[in-house]
């Protein structure tokens, strides 16, 4: 089964309301044979994940047109993340 290559943005962190960096480190561990988490500038990355600190998440979007995108701005969402790419790993693996 293939990892698949996700390309990772975070917000500029002004207003975080939970630990980006822990939650991110939590998603390489649960996911380590499943996704590999790249920079979001990864040419082969076939899609970006952007790890917003609050719910405004003012990242600029626009870089990212053409290709799936995935934002979470909680701990909750984060959680939605790892179980979507859990399931799509069972059906496209």
């Amino acid at each position: 089964m293939r990892t698949r290559r996700i390309g990772l943005k975070y917000c500029g962190g002004c207003n975080p309301k939970y630990d980006r960096m822990q939650a991110t480190e939590s998603i390489k561990k649960r996911l380590e044979e499943k996704v590999d988490l790249v920079s979001y500038e990864d040419p082969d990355a076939e899609g970006t994940l952007v790890v917003a600190g609050c719910p405004v998440a003012c990242v600029d979007l626009k870089p990212f047109n053409g290709r799936p995108l995935w934002i979470v701005t909680n701990l909750r969402e984060v959680e939605c993340f790892i179980e979507t790419m859990d399931n799509d790993y069972i059906l496209y693996g």
